[in-house]
């Protein structure tokens, strides 16, 4: 699974942008250019480590125009493809179309924050939904920064022996069990 792109209307710094990603996507800029908001809108529809209160908009999250106008409505919509899990396939059932792609939209209202979450599998095609129900499946990770990733790498390392140590430790277990049963390996 892939994000194919990403558009931003009257979300923070961005008035209206589309971002196309690839394999090998790099986001590089100067400072104050919009990384940090364009990986945040990305999150707010795929990170399942943002709580529901996370993701309700403040009136900072608006786009403030240069002479001044506020949109009353941001929006964020998320095209994935490649889609191919059977566990992602059967839980977004008719929200996925036969080359493996869905869409994804959050909403901001300016004048009570609410949001909405939107999901479908044509981008005029959206229906609304109560949650972000696919994260259970979606399986994206967010890594803080590249500062970080150095530290990412070493609990992930000492995770996965934990795993193996474990894995390892039931093995022997269940030969005693066999051997004490009298099962032959």
């Amino acid at each position: 699974m892939q994000i194919e792109w990403i558009k931003l209307n009257a979300f923070r710094n961005f008035s209206e942008a589309r971002m196309n990603f690839n394999n090998e996507t790099l986001i590089i800029g100067a400072n104050d250019v919009g990384k940090t908001n364009l990986l945040y809108a990305i999150r707010i529809l795929l990170d399942r480590t943002l709580s529901e209160a996370d993701i309700e908009p403040q009136e900072t999250d608006f786009h403030i125009q240069l002479d001044g106008f506020q949109p009353e409505e941001l929006e964020i919509t998320i095209k994935l493809k490649d889609i191919t899990e059977d566990a992602v396939l059967s839980k977004l059932k008719g929200n996925v179309t036969d080359k493996g792609e869905t869409f994804l939209r959050y909403t901001a209202d300016l004048t009570d924050l609410s949001h909405r979450l939107y999901i479908g599998h044509s981008e005029v095609a959206l229906e609304m939904t109560e949650s972000r129900f696919y994260l259970k499946h979606i399986h994206f990770r967010y890594i803080q920064s590249s500062r970080d990733l150095t530290h990412y790498i070493r609990s992930e390392k000492k995770h996965l022996l934990r795993i193996s140590k474990d894995d390892r430790v039931k093995k022997v277990v269940n030969l005693d069990q066999k051997k004490e049963e009298g099962i032959p390996r």
